[in-house]
């Protein structure tokens, strides 16, 4: 339920993280200047901050509907309702972003009145619109990844009747870290009961990086802690959906509390730039260091930093 708070509750997740790892001054446009954003009387800053965050670029929205017709499909599975074919998962996302070009041109003026229920893409807000190699390459990178959807092994397990329970498909969960409200995005979670194992799985629609074996260590960390699941019954899976390949892990004790530890790092270092703790209120946003780099150029917030 929603609270009506002058600053906004501090919490932890790894999205955020990264963020402030990014750079400070954007920490502080999405996490602080951004909060009531979204009330009529709020100050413009505010306003323009809350609009900026919900700003996607194609690759972001893409990835974002992929997940949905994702967990359409898995819960069609479980509900015993009718499967997408290949073509009508392509079409549903399709329409998701038509209608985001449609927001992004034609009904402009209902989006900078309400931001999170009508969509701005990146490449208009801030560009010259979409080029046809933007189109191109966001339909290749469609139709692979759903090619390898349909292929992959979670995929495949579930449609072979594998005996399982599902634990969590597409859902936010919290659990508390000295006292800090700490995020999780599940994917998807399931028991191999025959195995007696836990499946932790992400999908993921870009290209396989390092940090993503770190970002499941939190998700066990989760399950260990709120499902006490020993950590060895527990079995993560990167599902790489562009290039249709996957990793498993079996993580060590050593990881996770490695994940423990860069959480805790990462919470003491947010902290400093509070002035007051107990109401989660900023410091100035002088305080909140710019880092420039070449990823100024894709940031929401850049028109912020021009205007400095």
């Amino acid at each position: 339920m929603y609270v009506d708070r002058d600053y906004p509750e501090f919490s932890w997740s790894n999205s955020r993280h990264k963020t402030f790892l990014e750079c400070v001054r954007k920490y502080y446009h999405q996490y602080y200047e951004a909060h009531n954003g979204w009330l009529y009387d709020a100050p413009e800053e505010n306003k323009s901050a809350y609009r900026l965050k919900n700003i996607k670029n194609i690759p972001i929205l893409l990835g974002d509907l992929i997940h949905k017709a994702i967990d359409l499909q898995l819960k069609n599975i479980l509900n015993g309702k009718p499967l997408f074919t290949e073509d009508e998962m392509i079409a549903l996302v399709t329409r998701g972003l038509n209608n985001a070009y449609l927001d992004s041109t034609k009904f402009r003026p209902m989006w900078l009145q309400k931001p999170k229920r009508h969509q701005m893409l990146y490449e208009i807000y801030y560009g010259d619109g979409l080029s046809k190699d933007a189109i191109a390459a966001a339909k290749t990178k469609l139709e692979a990844c759903i090619k390898h959807f349909f292929l992959s092994k979670t995929y495949q397990e579930i449609l072979n009747k594998l005996e399982m329970r599902v634990l969590y498909s597409e859902d936010f969960q919290t659990f508390e870290v000295n006292g800090v409200d700490v995020f999780v995005v599940l994917d998807f979670i399931y028991q191999d009961v025959s195995r007696e194992k836990w499946i932790v799985v992400d999908w993921k629609t870009g290209k396989e990086s390092e940090d993503d074996r770190k970002q499941l260590a939190l998700y066990s960390l989760y399950l260990s802690r709120e499902h006490k699941i020993p950590i060895e019954d527990i079995i993560i899976r990167n599902e790489y959906l562009l290039s249709g390949n996957f990793q498993e892990y079996h993580l060590t004790q050593f990881e996770i509390d490695s994940a423990q530890q860069l959480m805790n790092d990462s919470i003491y270092h947010m902290l400093k730039y509070q002035e007051d703790p107990v109401k989660n209120k900023p410091l100035g946003k002088e305080y909140f260091e710019m880092n420039p780099s070449k990823k100024c150029s894709y940031c929401n917030f850049k028109e912020k930093c021009q205007k400095n």
